[in-house]
């Protein structure tokens, strides 16, 4: 490198502007003009950056093989034997000698026999369009934009680097000082990419997990969340469709507990009690008008379920009265007769049902040891028997009870029993009564729809239609007491189903200490849909309304309130929040690195330290917080994911080695 001193300016001093005698530094009438020596310098340059990148590995391989070769001379000694001195010259070459990798200097000594040797600098602003040419090769090493590429890999750290030569020019620090330069230069550039990577890196890391089909299901669900009305966060749609498996909603967290990310987050949270309170109205409008007396529904309800168990016993007796046709004519023998009549309870029975204003003209004419009688009067023992069993009656007595039923079972036995002076048509008649009140009758009044029949409010009535924690396969019994509840009346189920989601969402939208409830939504959808035999019931129970469009506005909202519960809860810091800001504070350190010269570990230099990391840290939350909420956000987020997780620091020192190479390639260095 020539020898320019700072006396070659004037009116110029170490501390004055080098360039500010540009136009006649150290210009002879031979020196080539101002702008035809910075072009030749810049071309000379990045010749010199092609050929020293070109011949970087037979570079390294000579340096390592020169370092062997005077270790070994130092062990050997001052003597060495032919066998030793075989040793040196084998290493000499270096450990890839054999492979032969050209060197910087054997690549540049053809090209400059063909086309003359290099131009060198004549000025000031030469050497510093050499120095640009020079680095220039190393913004291959680089991502991004090609502009940025330019000005951070190569402009700043060239510039530094040359100034730094300038400044120490003539010394043997020169070289030092033009690679410290070009490492202050590439560390600031490293550093300001660092914070401004900080937020998108932690959030790719955070989904980096996330496959592409959970990336699919997201973003289905935050267009059916914009769609419902209750915007989702990018790590609310993720979580729930990875089933909390990302890391995001740790991030949004800590994010939403920062004061600078806060303030948005705070902003989308606010709203969400209201869009989830219209969202749900809608979806019950969809399903039934608001009742305008709730408490008659439960009333209403056990009313139709009597009718409707009331329909069925018709059927059953309508299907079997033919049989019993058959057999009411029959007449026991009065000895097969005689065991019956004498028993007091049914000669109790007899005379109430001979006395009766209703039933008392149907018998009348008819023998009392006719089937058609002995069936009537055995039919009030058992309803008698049931009546004094129950401690509420008047007259409750269980030994009475037990004789009524005892001799009805006895008095059916002996007329169904050909043996015994009865008559198999009346046994065919009880057995086919018995089997269809077995399977249609008593499977009715044992479920929902019985227990509907004896409901005694709003609540108990829906609670059997809509239960919060419903038999394993029940929803077919209870899709069936829907349709016979409808047969009775109509718009009773709808406003039943309405009245009970509107019920679970008031008591989910309960205050808290703080105001409204933002996590209402999950809540509710965890009261009426927490578990697959709840979500199957609730399904089932609005297609056996003739509903499907309340259906699916019913699941896309679930869907969604689902998903607001993978928001995390606020709290005391966790490992998590400790392990996020710390990963933030990291991206800090370049630039902290780069500001450590001017302060050396001073008091003012950790004073920096500590603004330069809360200003990064407070950056990173903001802009976490403006991408959680945006609409865009899984779309977004999935682009960081996928992306490539180059570090910053780790590209820079290797453009860092380049350019050092470069610059000790230089004549006369």
């Amino acid at each position: 490198m020539a020898a320019y001193a700072w006396d070659r300016f004037p009116d110029a001093s170490p501390a004055a502007d080098p360039f500010a005698a540009f136009p006649d530094a150290g210009a002879s009438p031979q020196a080539s003009s101002l702008p035809g020596d910075v072009a030749e310098s810049g071309a000379a340059g990045v010749a010199d950056g092609v050929l020293s990148f070109g011949g970087s590995i037979g570079d390294v391989n000579a340096l390592a093989g020169r370092g062997l070769a005077w270790g070994l001379e130092k062990l050997a000694g001052a003597d060495p034997s032919p066998q030793q001195r075989e040793a040196i010259d084998a290493v000499r070459g270096g450990p890839l000698g054999f492979l032969r990798p050209k060197t910087t200097a054997d690549l540049k000594a053809p090209v400059e026999a063909a086309i003359g040797s290099f131009h060198k600098p004549e000025t000031v602003a030469g050497e510093y369009a050499r120095t640009i040419g020079e680095f220039a090769p190393s913004a291959a090493l680089g991502s991004g934009r090609l502009g940025a590429r330019i000005v951070g890999d190569v402009l700043i750290p060239a510039v530094a680097s040359e100034t730094a030569g300038q400044v120490t020019e003539g010394t043997v620090a020169e070289p030092f000082a033009r690679a410290a330069g070009a490492l202050g230069g590439n560390l600031a550039v490293a550093g300001a990419r660092a914070v401004a990577d900080a937020p998108t890196s932690v959030a790719a890391r955070a989904a980096r997990a996330v496959d592409p089909q959970q990336f699919d299901e997201a973003q289905r669900l935050a267009e059916t969340a914009r769609r419902v009305g209750v915007p989702l966060s990018g790590p609310e749609a993720i979580g729930e469709a990875t089933r909390g498996g990302s890391k995001l909603a740790d991030v949004q967290r800590t994010v939403e507990g920062s004061l600078a990310g806060g303030t948005t987050t705070s902003r989308f949270y606010a709203q969400r009690p209201q869009q989830v309170d219209a969202a749900t109205r809608q979806v019950l409008d969809a399903i039934a008008p608001a009742p305008a007396a709730p408490s008659t529904l439960g009333p209403r309800a056990a009313q139709a379920a009597d009718a409707a168990l009331d329909d069925v016993r018709r059927g059953i007796n309508t299907a079997t009265r033919p049989a019993y046709a058959a057999a009411e004519a029959h007449v026991l023998d009065p000895a097969d007769f005689e065991p019956i009549a004498r028993d007091p309870a049914f000669a109790a029975s007899l005379r109430r049902l001979r006395a009766d204003e209703v039933l008392g003209p149907q018998f009348e004419g008819q023998p009392d040891n006719s089937i058609a009688v002995i069936d009537a009067v055995s039919k009030d023992m058992r309803d008698r028997g049931v009546a004094l069993a129950n401690s509420a009656n008047p007259g409750f007595s269980g030994l009475k009870s037990a004789a009524y039923g005892s001799g009805a079972s006895e008095a059916r036995d002996i007329a169904r029993d050909p043996a015994r002076g009865g008559v198999q048509a009346y046994d065919d008649a009880l057995t086919m009564q018995s089997q269809a009140r077995r399977q249609n009758l008593e499977p009715l009044e044992q479920g929902p729809l019985g227990r509907i029949a004896t409901a005694a409010d709003t609540q108990a009535a829906y609670g059997e239609i809509l239960p919060n924690k419903p038999l394993a396969g029940g929803a077919g019994e209870i899709t069936d007491a829907v349709r016979r509840l409808g047969g009775q009346d109509a718009e009773l189920p709808p406003s039943l189903v309405r009245q009970s989601l509107a019920d679970e969402f008031d008591q989910a939208s309960r205050r808290i200490a703080t105001g409204d409830n933002q996590s209402v939504g999950g809540r509710f959808a965890n009261a009426v849909a927490g578990t697959p035999e709840q979500r199957a019931t609730l399904d089932a129970v609005l297609e056996a309304l003739g509903l499907p469009e309340a259906r699916r506005q019913t699941s896309d909202l679930l869907d969604v309130l689902r998903a607001t519960s993978q928001r995390r809860p606020m709290g005391s810091p966790t490992d998590a929040n400790r392990q996020i800001n710390e990963r933030l504070d990291q991206v800090a350190m370049p630039v902290a690195i780069a500001a450590s010269p001017a302060s050396a570990g001073s008091s003012v230099f950790s004073e920096i330290r500590d603004r330069v990391r809360q200003a990064a840290q407070d950056r990173a939350h903001s802009e976490l917080a403006e991408l959680f909420t945006a609409p865009d956000s899984v779309e977004r987020i999935r682009g960081l994911a996928t992306r490539s997780d180059a570090s910053p620091l780790a590209a820079m020192f290797a453009r860092q080695a380049l350019q050092t190479q470069a610059i000790g390639e230089r004549d006369g260095r």
